[in-house]
């Protein structure tokens, strides 16, 4: 677990983060926060997504959580899932955050995570969904070309297959 003091003392994100969803539940009841954050502006949304806590991210969605907070760099909760092979997480998200092209402060969004980590099945699922595939982050470097560092081939050619430059 992350050690700053807010995710130590904040009950959602640590239920959250352990995928205890019944806790979650109790929480959200009494009408906890979520929206706290620990130092680097991470949610318990966000922390369930690292984590992959589906359990415990569905009791949030159910209680309205907000999912257009970032953390302190500007990623979400759908570009750590996506990166993190998180494919049901992802799948989840995408229901109630119709922000797929979101971008952090480097102007990378979820799609190039999941392709940089070679996340192909995820990739799949964001460009089914609308993800933008010839997006350019601020260096320029396009989704493809982050597939290619990822030196997966079968991602490169399933992007090239779907019209990414």
């Amino acid at each position: 677990m992350a050690g700053t003091e807010v995710f130590q003392e904040d009950p959602v994100i640590v239920a959250t983060y352990e995928n205890r969803p019944s806790e979650v539940r109790d929480l959200m009841v009494r009408r906890t926060s979520t929206s706290r954050t620990d130092q680097d502006g991470k949610t318990a949304l966000i922390w369930g997504a690292i984590q992959g806590s589906y359990a415990a991210i569905e009791v949030l969605i159910e209680f309205r959580t907000r999912t257009d907070i970032t953390d302190v760099l500007g990623n979400s909760a759908l570009y750590y899932a996506a990166g993190n092979g998180h494919y049901e997480v992802v799948e989840l998200l995408l229901e109630v955050d119709n922000l797929i092209d979101r971008e952090n402060l480097d102007g990378r969004t979820a799609l190039m995570n999941a392709a940089e980590k070679s996340q192909t099945e995820i990739v799949l699922l964001l460009i089914e969904h609308g993800a933008n595939i010839d997006h350019t982050d601020f260096t320029g470097r396009s989704v493809l070309d982050v597939a290619k560092n990822s030196r997966s081939r079968r991602l490169v050619k399933i992007l090239k297959e779907s019209g990414a430059n």
